[in-house]
């Protein structure tokens, strides 16, 4: 016996190939259908809405039950990385501080030693052809044109035009910049192989080269343990109707009248764990070109000798000032990005990505410093 008849099996083949028509149809686009979707959705959007209004609390009071250890612990993590943060900014205002100290105490050139000048862009957005930018001082407040210029973040450009009232600011990208820096890095002491040295009989070392008696020192930090022992002594001393005649003692421990020492002594110890710490360093110095502002400027004039280690990606550059430089020593500009070196006699050269975003400048802070002797701009 058939489980459909005959009839049944026809109205399910029709509403079979109904459905595939309709698929069909919905899938290669139509506007009935869109209409009709159009219509249910709106009729049914009211009911949505009151079903989300229902299970969004519930849904929150399931999240707050689930998820509460996971947002106590992210909240514990943010609050050990803001207290960090708030540590490594005092110790940076510290280090500032100190820093400004030692140089004027030693009389060496820095930012901090020059008149500032705040000024924001006014027009002049940089593109791909001209790195340029307008701000809102000129001549009026002191600026003169190859000033360096700077944000929060490091180096900028240089003052390129001045006008009473506005200045014309050429960006570290553009292909016409160009500036002394040197290469720095932070070598750990244990890394350090310092030159060797020859000493006289007196303990003063005597350079190799020069022949001059110089005297070197090195800041360690020690941690000394010491353990101390402690020394006991027993004596035990016989009657005297036990001692040998007139009371002497006599030579054997054991004899009557007698004294029996027994001494235990231990030595001391000491362990001494010596840290040596960073050394900062300069490794090369040369000067950084712009290549524009589709590419990263690059410092050129570096040779690659091992003599102080060789430069990787990571290490920092700053200006190096001088007598003929646009800027003061110190200034950040940014970090090695890349190191191409190049065959033979041309030594090799090193792309620089810049701390400071120039493509998001609003503020920016002129250096009244001007080099102590002409240079061209």
């Amino acid at each position: 016996m058939a489980i459909y008849s005959a009839g049944r099996r026809r109205t399910i083949l029709i509403l079979l190939l109904t459905s595939v028509l309709l698929i069909t149809l919905d899938l290669r686009g139509n506007a009935v259908f869109n209409g009709i979707r159009s219509g249910f959705e709106y009729a049914f959007r009211p009911f949505e809405i009151a079903g989300e209004v229902v299970a969004r609390p519930i849904d929150r009071v399931w999240s707050g039950i689930t998820e509460v250890d996971d947002l106590e612990a992210e909240v514990e993590r943010l609050q050990e990385v803001v207290d960090r943060q708030r540590q490594a900014s005092i110790a940076g205002d510290n280090a500032l501080i100190e820093n400004r100290e030692l140089r004027d105490l030693l009389d060496i050139e820095s930012v901090a030693n020059f008149d500032l000048v705040q000024a924001s862009i006014i027009g002049s957005s940089p593109s791909n052809y001209d790195q340029r930018v307008e701000i809102s001082a000129g001549s009026n407040d002191g600026i003169r044109i190859g000033m360096p210029v700077v944000n929060s973040a490091g180096l900028v450009g240089r003052i390129t035009q001045v006008n009473p009232t506005t200045a014309v600011v050429m960006l570290a990208t553009d292909q016409q910049y160009h500036v002394q820096v040197k290469v720095v890095a932070e070598i750990p002491a244990a890394d350090f192989e310092p030159e060797p040295v020859t000493t006289t009989p007196s303990g003063v070392p005597i350079d190799e080269l020069t022949g001059d008696s110089t005297t070197t020192s090195t800041s360690t930090s020690t941690t000394t343990t010491t353990t101390t022992s402690s020394t006991s002594t027993t004596s035990t001393t016989l009657p005297d109707d036990a001692a040998g005649p007139g009371g002497s003692t006599p030579d054997d421990p054991a004899a009557p009248g007698g004294t029996t020492s027994t001494t235990s002594t231990t030595s001391t110890t000491s362990t001494t764990t010596t840290t040596l710490p960073p050394v900062i360093i300069t490794r090369e110095t040369g000067v950084l070109d712009g290549f524009g502002g589709d590419r990263l400027p690059r410092v050129r004039f570096i040779a690659d000798s091992p003599q102080f280690g060789r430069i990787a990606e990571g290490d920092a550059v700053l200006t190096s000032g001088g007598s003929d430089s646009l800027a003061p020593p110190n200034i950040p500009i940014g970090r090695v990005a890349n190191v191409i070196r190049n065959a033979g006699v041309e030594g090799q050269e090193l792309e620089v990505e810049l701390n400071a975003d120039l493509d998001r400048l609003n503020f920016l802070t002129v250096v009244l410093y001007l080099p102590p002797q002409g240079s061209s701009l």
